[in-house]
């Protein structure tokens, strides 16, 4: 363990960040954290409407396993294994499911976050103010991002060259093709480190389409999906139930469940900790043309997304 590794993380936000003509603009999707017994939660940044949790099965109608709340609630993936939604001060419907305990896990997805329609996230201008932020820079706000969170092993060698000296617990691995967040574990007794990916489609049709998928079109309204998942490599099995906190005005969640866990915990690029003015700055390429961009195809109704791994709607 290094000296900073004795620091617990505290929670952080993860989201996407575009330079406009008039500055930079954050828009913040889900934040996550460590427990102080080691368990890890997550949290999406409020959207419009109400928010339904619950267990998820793709062959299981969602209907008969959610619950409902106006409240913001988080998901809570305790070190036992026992996953539910929970918010302080409010008495929630209880919902909960045990999947296999933190400390079990060497190499595992244990989240997955899907944000559709992405210029509805609430909007920030305080990107750099608050330590070990997560932002994706992109060109224009996308029709979906995604996140997914690892668990993985991780000894003081492969944490070491990627921490960064001033996040003390937190740091990238970054490569020519990617950059990842990193967060390590050791603080809680773990020699493995959380490590989150993200991936952006700026046009819904250039999703990756899981099995069954019918592909509609643009939902009208967008929302944010967090799922602890059993995780397994390949593809999600009738067997496999998760627990899942999704925007209602999606009506079923989305679930991004990575085919393979990453392997490699070798950086190939040096990362160093950045002033907000040097990454600001950075961002000139990403800055809107003049005229902006070309207008999207118009939105319509979609069939409930229907065909999605956890989305068959009742009845079907």
């Amino acid at each position: 363990m290094t000296d900073g590794e004795a620091s617990r993380v505290r929670a952080f936000r993860n989201g996407l960040m575009r330079r406009t003509p008039s500055g930079v603009v954050y828009k913040p999707a889900f934040l996550v954290g460590l427990s102080k017994d080691g368990g890890v939660f997550a949290s999406p940044y409020q959207r419009s409407g109400a928010w339904h949790y619950g267990v998820i099965n793709k062959d299981v109608p969602v209907g008969e396993t959610r619950a409902e709340t106006w409240h913001r609630p988080k998901i809570h993936y305790h070190r036992s294994g026992w996953v539910y939604a929970t918010l302080s001060g409010q008495d929630l419907e209880q919902r909960s499911l045990q999947l296999p305990p933190l400390f079990s896990l060497r190499s595992s997805q244990i989240f997955s976050v899907m944000s559709l329609r992405t210029w509805e996230l609430p909007s920030r201008h305080d990107f750099g103010i608050r330590a070990g932020d997560g932002a994706t820079a992109v060109r224009r706000w996308p029709d979906v991002a995604t996140w997914n969170v690892f668990l993985l092993e991780a000894s003081d060698d492969e944490r070491r060259p990627l921490l960064l000296p001033e996040m003390q617990s937190m740091g990238l691995l970054a490569t020519e093709d990617y950059t990842h967040g990193i967060v390590s574990l050791s603080a809680y007794g773990r020699q493995a480190v959380l490590l989150i990916t993200v991936s952006i489609y700026d046009s819904w049709s250039a999703l990756t389409q899981p099995d069954g998928w019918n592909k509609p079109d643009l939902p009208r309204s967008g929302g944010t999906t967090i799922a602890a998942l059993p995780w397994h490599p390949g593809r999600p099995t009738s067997d496999d139930d998760g627990f899942g906190l999704w925007s209602a005005s999606l009506r079923n969640p989305l679930v991004n469940w990575a085919s393979s866990a990453p392997d490699d915990l070798t950086p190939s690029s040096t990362t160093s900790q950045r002033t907000a003015d040097e990454a600001i700055y950075r961002l000139a390429d990403f800055t809107v043309p003049e005229g902006g961009f070309a207008p999207r195809r118009p939105a319509t109704y979609p069939d409930d997304l229907a065909g999605t791994p956890f989305a068959r709607p009742p009845g079907d």
